[in-house]
């Protein structure tokens, strides 16, 4: 999955406009006794860098004579700077003078011990690549780039009909109206507590007085303003569950968390909501057991996953809905390596939209108003090319009966096949 870095790089690579990057390092190497080290006995000379996501840093000093024994490895000392994800240590083969480093391993901790011989094979850089790509470049400052990306991001959305997912909000026992989050292009299927709810007008609606009912009737677009406002029709009859979380989800990745309440849902396979200060994160659940949510898929209904402490209120989502929304997450400096919440083959077009904003900022209008065209066409080869997977699908039921215009007094009767 690309990075947003990965899209940053890729503009500011041919503007050029590339940012600061992280400095040289400084590293302590010594010899290490281990037992049953592999490392051919000879005398090393030494050059630590380390690498960030887009590059590698310059390197501060070599050591040199280092003598390794049977038994002896090299000890290798380098905190990570922020934003580095690894530390690469280069030597010379055994007996190799200064300045002949030409194999190298890496490790994701700052001490490690080289005790086999190594497998990569390559220099020490000349120049430092690992760009900090949150930091400002000479010509346009980091905000402006995010702000780039983020029109780009709408922009493809609407371009192609929207993204195809899940989201949904908790009801509130004989409430009618419901604010969604985001902004949708299309709302094709709503479910009420797992039962299907029909589309319906809202002249069609019934409002001499409330009704409510475990099983809904209608449901309508009722208000597209600065929010976006569903209807439906009778009154939902209860309040979604609500639970907080026992124990910290320490990733973004985690797919189960312990709950005070396993029972809080009324499906046992759904949706639901973690929130708190830092904001909020959709989910969908596939198992409520012996105190655990699990089963997880993160950062539904264009939310970002985050890391959630203990005590954080999980919430029910009991009127949920599939359809296709405009691409609404705003990113800011700082989330570079944050993974892309689009569909594969976004990240290779957004930067030609970058790129043309970046024309237009320099007063080449008419080479701007190109690579924009460029953006929209490659934008529609996407969707023609997806389109088989993103459009609505509808798979065949099962044979029985069937019942149309559900409501509180019944519904037609429909034989199945």
């Amino acid at each position: 999955m690309a990075l947003l870095g990965d899209i940053l790089f890729s503009v500011r690579s041919k503007i050029p406009d590339l940012p600061p990057t992280l400095p040289a390092v400084s590293a302590s190497v010594n010899v290490a006794a281990v037992t049953g080290s592999t490392l051919p006995a000879g005398t090393y000379c030494c050059i630590v860098t380390q690498r960030n996501n887009w590059g590698e840093t310059l390197y501060a000093s070599e050591t040199t004579g280092i003598i390794v024994a049977a038994n002896q490895g090299i000890q290798v000392v380098s905190a990570l700077l922020p934003g580095a994800v690894a530390v690469r240590a280069y030597l010379t083969l055994p007996g190799g003078l200064p300045g002949t480093e030409i194999q190298f391993v890496e490790s994701t901790a700052s001490v490690f011990v080289i005790s086999t011989p190594l497998t990569g094979f390559g220099t020490p850089p000349t120049r430092s690549t690992a760009w900090l790509l949150d930091s400002d470049g000479i010509m346009f400052g980091a905000s402006t780039l995010y702000l780039w990306l983020n029109e780009g991001l709408a922009e493809f959305s609407r371009i192609v009909g929207g993204i195809l997912d899940y989201c949904g909000v908790p009801t509130l026992a004989g409430q009618p109206l419901y604010v969604c989050p985001g902004e949708w292009l299309e709302i094709s299927d709503v479910w009420y507590d797992g039962y299907w709810v029909q589309g319906g007008k809202r002249a069609e609606f019934f409002r001499r007085n409330a009704v409510t009912t475990s099983i809904l009737s209608r449901v309508t677009v009722s208000m597209q303003t600065n929010q976006q406002i569903i209807e439906v029709n009778y009154q939902p009859d209860r309040t979604a569950g609500v639970t907080t979380t026992t124990a910290a989800m320490v990733t973004t990745s985690d797919t189960s968390v312990a709950i005070a309440n396993s029972g809080f849902a009324y499906l046992p396979f759904g949706f639901a909501s973690f929130s708190g200060p830092t904001g909020i994160e959709y989910v969908a659940y596939s198992n409520l057991s012996g105190g655990v949510m699990a089963g997880l898929i993160r950062s539904i209904g264009a939310t970002q996953a985050q890391v959630w402490p203990l005590g954080t209120t999980v919430t029910e989502l009991s009127l949920f809905w599939c359809g296709k929304r405009l691409f609404g997450v705003k990113y800011s400096p700082g989330q570079a390596a944050t993974p892309l919440q689009a569909p594969n083959g976004w990240a290779a077009i957004l930067p030609i939209w970058m790129l043309a904003q970046a024309k237009k900022a320099e007063q080449d209008v008419d080479s701007g108003m190109k690579l924009e065209k460029q953006f929209v066409e490659a934008a529609q080869d996407w969707y023609r090319s997806n389109k088989g997977i993103t459009r609505f699908v509808q798979v065949g039921g099962s044979g029985g009966m069937y019942t149309f215009d559900q409501s509180p007094a019944g519904g037609v009767i429909i034989p199945g096949p």
